[in-house]
């Protein structure tokens, strides 16, 4: 199979994926980047390739934080990208869950991942064709809404990947997700460095321990 071509737009999970999952992260100073990411985001600046933040928020639902600290912390990824020369062309993210304790959030909505609400928006909003689309997390969840639409799809191996990367072969995709290091890999497929080929896309790797 040969290598993949540019896509259009990657659409990524936030925590776990660009940045360290901070339990409800709510505030900018507690920012980590993941390493090797910034410099993924300045990559594919650099190719105009679109980078699209979708992202689960709970905590507003669960009423630990307001969608004011969602906004912030996102905001100041945007501009931490920008000094890197990188960018961050829109983030989509979802305040609900059935069980939370804010009212106005609490239901079953469309837009928490696996539902697709986050990922068709964003593709309507950027005129996206998402057979040309990648969808990029570190839990299944946040790629099973781009299989569906056709995306090509990663799973990164920081955040919560090692763990879900034990349940890949229950996924009814299983053999179309690739499994890669972290965020920061992304450009050796694009440059041709590596080919998307089936041994790569079944290299499940069990946890020893």
């Amino acid at each position: 199979m040969p290598s993949l071509s540019k896509p259009q737009a990657i659409l990524c999970d936030r925590d776990g994926t660009l940045i360290e999952d901070s339990h409800f992260l709510s505030h900018p100073d507690q920012i980590e980047w993941i390493p090797g990411v910034l410099e993924a985001l300045k990559f594919l600046n650099t190719r105009d390739i679109s980078v699209l933040v979708l992202t689960n928020q709970s905590g507003v639902a669960r009423g630990y934080f307001p969608v004011e600290a969602v906004e912030a912390v996102n905001d100041q990824m945007r501009r931490d990208a920008e000094v890197a020369s990188g960018a961050i062309a829109d983030f989509y993210y979802c305040p609900h869950h059935p069980k939370g304790e804010v009212i106005q959030y609490s239901y079953v909505c469309e837009c928490r991942k696996p539902s697709p609400g986050l990922f068709l928006q964003a593709i309507a909003d950027h005129s996206l064709d998402p057979t040309r689309c990648w969808a990029i997390g570190d839990r299944l969840r946040d790629l099973e809404p781009g299989l569906q639409l056709g995306m090509k799809a990663f799973l990164v191996k920081t955040g919560y990947g090692i763990q879900e990367q034990q349940d890949l072969s229950k996924s009814p995709f299983y053999d179309r997700i690739t499994v890669i290091s972290s965020m920061a890999e992304i450009s050796d497929f694009i440059q041709n460095r590596k080919n998307f080929t089936r041994s790569k896309m079944l290299n499940v790797t069990p946890l020893v321990g």
